[in-house]
């Protein structure tokens, strides 16, 4: 139940939100998060298609997929943090570079290779870079003060 003369949560509707979507830059950093976390979803199937490809087990390909997720549930609120405390670093895309490197070197291995595809994509997963906290930290110089 809301009080009274309080709104509700922010909605689509809510002339608050409608404003900051009409605020310089806001769209472009919504989009360009939105597509920054769309490899953050499609590498697990990347990861499953390639393994399979490559005539390896189901039984290994899902546990790299969930190797890379939980590194990715490590690694993204300990370099978050970093990025709240610091502000955008100038490494932020060297992470991005080498989390592509990382997840693209499992498919010159051999399949007979196991444990060094572990190890690249456990990396490539702590290596992912923390885009929400990224975003988090632009907002205040993005969106006037209330």
């Amino acid at each position: 139940m809301s009080r009274p003369g309080r709104s509700s949560p922010a909605t689509a509707g809510d002339p608050g939100t409608a404003a900051a979507l009409h605020c310089d830059h806001v769209l472009r950093l919504l989009g360009g998060t939105l597509l920054g976390r769309l490899p953050n979803g499609m590498a697990p199937l990347a990861v499953l298609l390639l393994v399979q490809h490559d005539g390896g087990t189901l039984a290994h390909a899902g546990a790299l997929c969930a190797l890379y997720g939980i590194a990715s549930a490590v690694g993204q609120p300990l370099l978050g943090r970093l990025v709240d405390r610091h502000g955008q670093d100038p490494g932020h895309r060297q992470r991005h570079g080498t989390t592509t490197a990382l997840l693209a070197l499992p498919a010159a291995l051999d399949a007979g290779q196991p444990a060094a595809a572990n190890a690249l994509v456990v990396l490539a997963g702590l290596t992912t870079p923390p885009l929400e906290a990224g975003l988090r930290a632009l907002w205040p110089s993005v969106l006037p003060d209330p």
